[in-house]
């Protein structure tokens, strides 16, 4: 291993950081009490579905990880599935196994 700590961050506007006033959300707060030694990739998208986070995740997180690194995958998601458009949840929990 070459002591490169590599970390994906996937997920909705909270790991973006939306709504922050700070622009940093929960990631930024996690990474600024590190001593900076993290190759850090926030990949949070604002309004993304549990759905949405799957369809991309490995083709986004993949080309972010290096052989012989510590490849590592953090996965945040949940409150734009249960939010209700057109009298429906976005997402449809039966189809999501829930």
């Amino acid at each position: 291993m070459t002591g490169d700590l590599r970390i994906c961050f996937i997920g909705d506007s909270f790991v973006q950081g939306i709504g922050d006033p700070e622009h940093r959300g929960w990631v930024g707060r996690v990474l600024a009490v590190t001593r900076g030694d993290i190759t850090a990739f926030n990949l949070g998208i604002r309004r993304d579905t549990s759905e949405d986070v799957l369809r991309r995740c490995w083709r986004e997180a993949l080309p972010r990880t290096l052989p012989g690194a510590d490849n590592r995958l953090v996965i945040s998601f949940g409150s734009n599935d249960t939010v209700q458009e057109d009298g429906t949840v976005r997402t449809d929990l039966a189809l999501a196994g829930v």
